[in-house]
């Protein structure tokens, strides 16, 4: 038996991303020990087609990626595609075990199989009591979230005199070559002096083909030279005024009449499809309260009594995104209007099956006299096959044949009901999405296998099944994953409210005490764990003298930290996030993971994280006069998580409990951890940005610009994160020797933000990955008494002036330019000293690449 990726489900979250996530079952993933990629079932999203692709990696492991199925071969290299995904493997037992990988990359004709390729362990994947297999040792299930997708078409065009040739009333202008999106072809169009908007360019983005009984609603933005316009939105297709739309740019083109070349293209940011699907109706018109009609032809009179039955006419075939035909026709002999969904003319491929969520709405054409019906029942989920489902799908409508008269095959939709129905239908979906973990758990288990088996014979039989039996399943189904539900419910209603209590009177408790003796100046902590007394596996650690540059590769082996050990961190962090989002007694709208874990530049030597809780509910300023009590509240939270158990969140036991004057710090899991708080200016209400800088660079302390630079992790953490791996590896070998240095005073120690920059710096003014010469430059930083470095990243210096105190090392940060990194190092004497020695030790010069 050969190995398959089929998908199971899938749902829609009514969310702004517009998240989606897809279940696949993969059969017979022993298979991949014969070194063979399998390839999944394909699915749409965001207007393109994707699978999930499943090999072998190094012999020991199963990678896992997402494929992006570009079809239009003469556009490839024009195109690329970002989307934000993530690919779960579900653990059988316990989700908190669950395999996780997440990104948002860019997928282009040169990159379009993007993933992890040391996924998971196949001797774990394999064995069952691992608990991925089921309990058959056949089957494991794939998650794939998707949100965020966005498209990107670019062109340069020939703009020179001798390709002027088209024109029309508005000016010459000039088409692009087609590109692919939605299994629909759009193009651009662009005026450099459109005449009747004062010689002004204008940019339109146009669908290519005529698009029958389908609406396609797409906000994007175009692009002509370095000018863009805003966020547009526009219906393209069936009943659109328009096949193009776009927009005049309020500032002309640079010297138009001589331009050779221009460079347009588009960035589709939502792309949403509408079927509109006209039926025919024969009947003998009456009166009656619903009243659907022909748009326009609606006479005055009374209509007659007398009532002669309907008849099924061949309504005419639609087309999907995809491409793929479908019909719908009426139901004879029935009271209520009752439509069937079939696949028509449609042949799938390769006998694969197509999994639909579907619902319809019956439009009324004259709003004053009629309304729009939706249908009976929830959006409707079902299989189509060349071999499954002769007879289509059953909907019924809340209205009798009778209440009906003709209306025309031409049908102009009415975008309004058709979005309307669409937000409805979205939000009967959220409405289970309280369940999803248990849906999780239900689909990795038996009970949900056995139900996979079970729909596979009952939709053999579907064709005798009638539509409010299969509503009774659904329903059900749906009641088991509520009481489940609602039992972790109950239960966690009730310890959130022992925990709020006990925090609030912790937090009260620590505030009398300031009230009454004052704030205490408690100096900086740093926790001294038996990972921070690494000293490697050479005798004179400090001068590192057993280490020469034709080491790189030692240098390299013995920073990177274990795969294994940061496998299952990564897994514990993921999960204390999720403790603190979910059961600390604050707004909490993000806990960011950052820290050398979240960078991804963790060494053998230490490895920590830091979380940042980011909440609107904290004052922004002021903030040394109430976190110490929020801080030593959030301490005694942790604790009781850690000594007692919650039975949702278990935290396994943590030790050496600190509280700084900035985070709460202890050691879990082998892990160090630094959890911090603070206000959210990206919130509503928080002046975003741009307030934050402003207030940065007003402040005139060290420790107040602290609290600012700690509001600036998300960019920071940005800042590293997004380095070339070549960059992340030298930053590993400078971590790694800065903790094998005997410090005299933990203050004396440069933190990781401070030798992440220096060596980003180093690489882009040597603009090489070589580790000798990153190494050196470096070197001469530290040693650069008069030192200033700055970034023009997330904002222009010179918009920001400052004057900094005192003036020297100066390294402003790329995040904040009211921060100065190195003024977090309070003496720079035994960092130089250090540096020197191990430079030194490894024979490289500072003034050059010979020997010292």
């Amino acid at each position: 038996m050969s190995a398959t990726i089929t998908l199971h489900k899938f749902g829609i979250v009514p969310d702004e991303e517009d998240h989606q996530v897809f279940t696949f079952i993969f059969d017979n993933p022993k298979k991949l020990l014969d070194g063979k990629s399998v390839e999944g079932t394909e699915v749409s999203y965001g207007g393109h087609r994707w699978s999930v692709v499943c090999m072998r990696k190094e012999e020991r492991y199963m990678g896992v990626f997402l494929k992006w199925k570009y079809a239009d071969g003469s556009s490839a290299g024009l195109v690329s595609c970002k989307a934000k995904y993530q690919l779960t493997l579900i653990h059988r037992h316990d989700y908190t075990q669950n395999k996780v990988f997440h990104s948002t990359q860019k997928f282009s004709s040169s990159q379009s199989l993007l993933g992890k390729s040391k996924f998971v362990a196949m001797d774990s994947l394999l064995e069952l009591s691992d608990g991925f297999l089921d309990h058959g040792g056949k089957r494991v299930v794939l998650e794939l979230s998707m949100s965020r997708c966005s498209t990107h078409f670019e062109k340069t065009i020939d703009t020179s005199p001798s390709a002027r040739t088209r024109k029309n009333a508005s000016g010459y202008y000039f088409d692009t070559s087609t590109f692919l999106l939605g299994s629909h072809k759009w193009y651009l169009r662009v005026y450099p002096e459109k005449l009747n908007a004062n010689g002004l360019p204008a940019v339109y983005l146009y669908l290519s083909n005529k698009s029958v009984g389908t609406s396609i609603e797409v906000n994007f933005i175009l692009n002509v030279g370095e000018d863009s316009t805003e966020i547009l939105a526009y219906n393209f297709g069936e009943g659109a005024k328009f096949d193009g739309f776009g927009k005049t740019l309020p500032e002309p083109l640079y010297n138009v009449a001589k331009m050779k070349e221009l460079t347009v293209g588009v960035d589709v940011s939502a792309f949403v499809v509408y079927k509109v699907a006209p039926l025919r109706l024969r009947t003998s018109g009456v009166y009656a309260p619903h009243v659907y009609k022909e748009f326009g032809s609606y006479r005055s009179g009374n209509f007659g009594h007398s009532y002669t039955g309907s008849s099924l006419t061949a309504a005419e075939a639609f087309q999907d995104q995809e491409g793929n035909y479908w019909k719908t026709e009426l139901v004879k002999d029935v009271k209520k209007m009752t439509v069937i969904f079939d696949k028509g003319v449609h042949h799938f491929p390769h006998n694969k099956t197509k999994l639909l969520c579907w619902s319809a709405t019956l439009v009324s054409r004259d709003p004053e006299r009629a309304r729009d019906l939706d249908m009976e029942c929830e959006p409707i989920v079902g299989y189509f096959s060349n071999f499954i489902d002769d007879k289509g799908y059953l909907m019924s409508f809340p209205i009798e044949i009778s209440e009906t008269i003709p209306i025309g095959l031409r049908a102009v939709p009415r975008f309004d009901y058709q979005i309307k129905h669409l937000v409805r239908a979205r939000q009967q979906l959220q409405e289970n999405m309280k369940s999803l973990d248990d849906m999780r758990e239900m689909s990795a288990s038996r009970a949900s296998l056995s139900f996979l088996d079970a729909s596979r014979d009952e939709r053999l039989n579907s064709e005798t099944t009638s539509n409010s039996s299969g509503l009774q399943e659904k329903q059900q189904m749906f009641k088991s994953y509520d009481s489940l539900d609602a039992l972790s419910t109950g239960d966690m209603m009730a310890n959130d409210e022992d925990y709020g209590r006990q925090f609030y009177c912790d937090l009260m408790r620590h505030l009398a005490n300031v009230t009454i003796n004052g704030i205490e100046d408690s100096p900086e902590v740093y926790i001294c764990t038996a990972r921070d007394n690494f000293h490697g596996t050479r005798e004179d650690v400090s001068t590192e003298s057993g280490v020469t540059v034709s080491d790189e590769s030692s240098l390299l082996m013995e920073a990177r930290p274990s795969p294994v050990d940061t496998g299952k961190q990564k897994e514990f962090v993921t999960f204390l996030m999720k403790l603190l989002k979910q059961r600390l007694p604050l707004r909490v709208s993000e806990v960011l993971e950052s820290g050398s874990l979240g960078t991804g530049t963790g060494t053998r030597s230490r490895m920590d994280v830091d979380l940042v809780i980011f909440s609107p509910d904290l004052p922004s300023k002021n903030q040394s006069a109430w976190m110490p009590c929020l801080l030593e509240a959030v301490k005694n939270f942790l604790q009781q998580h850690s000594t007692n158990p919650d039975p949702f969140y278990p935290l396994p036991p943590c030790e050496d409990f600190t509280v700084t004057s900035y985070s709460v710090q202890f050691t879990c899991n082998g892990l160090d951890v630094d959890v911090i708080l603070t206000y959210d200016w990206d919130s509503d209400d928080g002046g975003g940005y741009i307030a934050l800088y402003g207030n940065s660079t007003k402040e005139t302390t060290a420790r107040g610009r602290q609290w600012y630079s700690l509001a600036s992790s998300r960019l920071q953490k940005k800042m590293v994160a997004d380095q070339p791996n070549e960059v992340k590896e030298i930053i590993k070998v400078v971590k790694h020797w800065r903790n094998c240095v005997q410090w005299k005073k933990v203050s004396y120690r440069p933190n990781s933000y401070l030798i992440s920059l220096l060596v980003i710096k180093a690489v882009e003014e040597t603009r090489s990955f070589d580790m000798k010469r990153a190494l050196q430059k470096v070197a001469g930083y530290v040693m650069e008494p008069e030192l200033s470095l700055s970034w023009s990243v997330y904002y222009v210096p010179e918009k920001y002036p400052k004057e900094w105190d005192p003036p020297t090392p100066l390294i402003r940060d790329p995040a904040n330019p009211g921060v100065n990194v190195a003024e977090s190092l309070p003496y720079w004497g035994q960092f130089r000293a250090e540096m020197l020695a191990w430079i030194r030790g490894m024979g490289l010069s500072l003034n050059g690449l010979g020997s010292v």
